[in-house]
C-alpha cells in the first residue's frame, strides 16, 4: 500500500500542475520538475526494496535460538523464476518472504561462530579432519534420525501470509506437516544409498510441549545406542524459525533449482557451556564437508555452519549433527526436497570415511 501511494503521488501532482498552468507558466514549470523528482524517488524506492533492502535499509533476517543468521545475508523476495505474483496481503497479516541465506559471497570457510574457539576450518574441511568412522552395513543401522522438537511445522504449499500470530502456525501434532516428514525423507535417502538408517518419530517434551525436550531426547538417544551399538551418527532434524528485520516470516529458498527447495543449515555444538564434549571438532568437520557437498551441486543449497556453545546432545554419539531443514516459512514439499538432497550427500560422505 505504501508503494502504491508513492507511485500515485507524482500523477496527482502532475494533474494539479495542469490545472494551475493557466495562471503561471513559471509555476507550471516548477510543478512539472517537482513531479519528475518525486516520480524518480518513488521508482528508486521500489527498486531498492525489490533489490533486497527492507524499508529500514537492512536486508538481514534475525533468527531465533541456535539458528540466528548473524551478519546481513538475506535477499528478500528472491523466489523461483516464473513464480506468480503474490496476492495482496490483508491488513494486519504477517507476510511470508523468500530469502537466500546461503551467504555464498562470504566464502566456503565462513561460519557463524558464537564461541571463543577459532577452529582451523581449512584443515577440518579435509577428509582426514573428520575422524574415520568405518562401518559395515551388515552390522546394523549406522545413522539414527530423531527430532528433539518434532512439533516444528511447515506451512501449507503456496502460503503467502499468516493471519493471527506466527506461533499459531509454527507447531503441529500432525507429523505429515512437521519436521518428521523431512526426517522420513532423509532416512529413506540414506537407506536407498546403502547407509542403514533408523527414524525415531517420538514427540519429546512434556505434555505435548517442548519443555525439557533435550533431556528427553538424550534418553531416547541412549536407548537407541544401547540397542544398536552399530550406530555411529545421530542426526537431530529441526526447522529454523526466522523473522526478518521488518517482521516478515522467512521462507529459506535455494536459488535456481528445478523445483522450490528449502535451504539447509548444520548446527554444531561444543563444550562451551561446560558439557564434556571432546569430539566436537569431528562434528564440525562433518558439517563443513556436508555444506561443501551440497553446495557443489548448487551454491545456495546450504547455509553456513552455526557453531554454538551448547552441546545439543551431540556428545552422546561418535558423530552428531543438528540439521535445520528449511524454516517455518517453507512448505513440507520444499523441506522434503532439501532432505532428499541432504541424505544423498551425507551418504556419500559416510561411505567415504
Amino acid at each position: 500500500m505504501e508503494e502504491q501511494k508513492k507511485l500515485a503521488a507524482p500523477r496527482e501532482r502532475v494533474r494539479l500542475g495542469k490545472l494551475l498552468g493557466n495562471h503561471s507558466r513559471h509555476f507550471l514549470a516548477f510543478l512539472i520538475c517537482s513531479a519528475i523528482l518525486v516520480a524518480a524517488f518513488a521508482v528508486s524506492s521500489v527498486w531498492l526494496h525489490r533489490g533486497g533492502l527492507e524499508p529500514d535499509g537492512s536486508g538481514d533476517p534475525g533468527g531465533n535460538g541456535p539458528a540466528d543468521t548473524g551478519p546481513a545475508t538475506g535477499t528478500p523476495d528472491s523466489g523461483q523464476a516464473g513464480e506468480p505474483e503474490p496476492a495482496p496481503i490483508p491488513e494486519g497479516a504477517v507476510p511470508v518472504v523468500s530469502m537466500d541465506l546461503s551467504c555464498a559471497g562470504y566464502g566456503e570457510n565462513y561460519i557463524r561462530n558464537e564461541t571463543v574457539y577459532s577452529p582451523d576450518l581449512p584443515a577440518l574441511r579435509e577428509p582426514s579432519g573428520s575422524g574415520a568412522l568405518t562401518f559395515d552395513p551388515a552390522d546394523g543401522p549406522v545413522v539414527l534420525i530423531l527430532h528433539t522438537h518434532a512439533q516444528e511445522a511447515y506451512l501449507p504449499e503456496g502460503t503467502a501470509w499468516l493471519e493471527g500470530t506466527v506461533g499459531d502456525s509454527a507447531y503441529s501434532q500432525d507429523v505429515s506437516r512437521t519436521v518428521v516428514a523431512a526426517g522420513a525423507a532423509l532416512c529413506q535417502a540414506l537407506n536407498s544409498a546403502g547407509v542403514p538408517a533408523l527414524h525415531c518419530t517420538e514427540l519429546h517434551g512434556e505434555d505435548g510441549t517442548l519443555r525439557n525436550s533435550y533431556s528427553h531426547a538424550a534418553e531416547c538417544i541412549r536407548t537407541y545406542l544401547s540397542h544398536y551399538p552399530s550406530i555411529r551418527y545421530v542426526i537431530d532434524v529441526h526447522r529454523d524459525g526466522i523473522l526478518s528485520s521488518g517482521g516478515k516470516y522467512v521462507r529459506t529458498l535455494a536459488d535456481g533449482t528445478a523445483e522450490p527447495t528449502a535451504q539447509v543449515m548444520a548446527v554444531v555444538g561444543t563444550d562451551g557451556n561446560g558439557t564434556a564434549h571432546p569430539g566436537w571438532q569431528n562434528n564440525l568437520s562433518l558439517a563443513l564437508r556436508l555444506r561443501d557437498a551440497l553446495n557443489s551441486e548448487n551454491p545456495t543449497l546450504c547455509r553456513p555452519v552455526s557453531l554454538c556453545n551448547a552441546s545439543y546432545n551431540q556428545e552422546l554419539a561418535p558423530c552428531s549433527l543438528l540439521l535445520e531443514i528449511g524454516s517455518g516459512g517453507n512448505s513440507v514439499g520444499e523441506a522434503v526436497r532439501a532432505a532428499e538432497l541432504t541424505g544423498a550427500a551425507l551418504a556419500r560422505l559416510i561411505r567415504q570415511l
